[in-house]
């Protein structure tokens, strides 16, 4: 009989809004995994890491006076315990304000935590994902996480 081996990952972005700035994002991350995906074929296990594109995701905060601060976390009961997801910020967008760090992989969990911070309006900041801690003894099935994006 012919095993059938499918993971599917899917990340929504979520957002919340503080008084005096709005924040949208825009766009998901669904990675579906299968036998093409092992390392050496029949056998074998997965890569140690999957990573989205960059840009998967997009932020955009505007009606910001002044300093701001991005914060996010993962939520959602539809992981796996030995699925771990980071998140990165690829670039800085544009507009008229600054935006600084955020721009190596963080661990997200299920507290918010700082990702990057900034000034005035930001437009198009491009995000990317990545997940570890997969392997073919996870039980196939389908894992969904939500991500949280607030700003403050």
């Amino acid at each position: 009989m012919k095993s059938s081996f499918t993971k599917a990952l899917t990340f929504l972005a979520c957002t919340s809004l503080a008084p005096g700035a709005d924040l949208v994002s825009s766009g998901d991350w669904a990675k579906s995994i299968n036998a093409t995906d092992l390392v050496a074929g029949a056998g074998s296990d997965l890569p140690a890491q999957f990573e989205s594109v960059s840009g998967v995701t997009t932020l955009t905060i505007s009606n910001a006076p002044g300093a701001w601060t991005l914060r996010t976390r993962v939520g959602g009961s539809g992981g796996h315990g030995s699925v771990t997801v980071y998140i990165k910020r690829t670039s800085g967008g544009s507009g008229s304000g600054s935006i600084s760090g955020g721009t190596a992989y963080q661990a997200l969990t299920g507290s918010d935590a700082e990702l990057f911070s900034g000034t005035e309006a930001r437009s198009n900041i491009a995000l990317q994902y990545k997940i570890t801690g997969l392997s073919s003894r996870v039980s196939p099935a389908s894992y969904l996480s939500s991500i949280f994006f607030t700003v403050q």
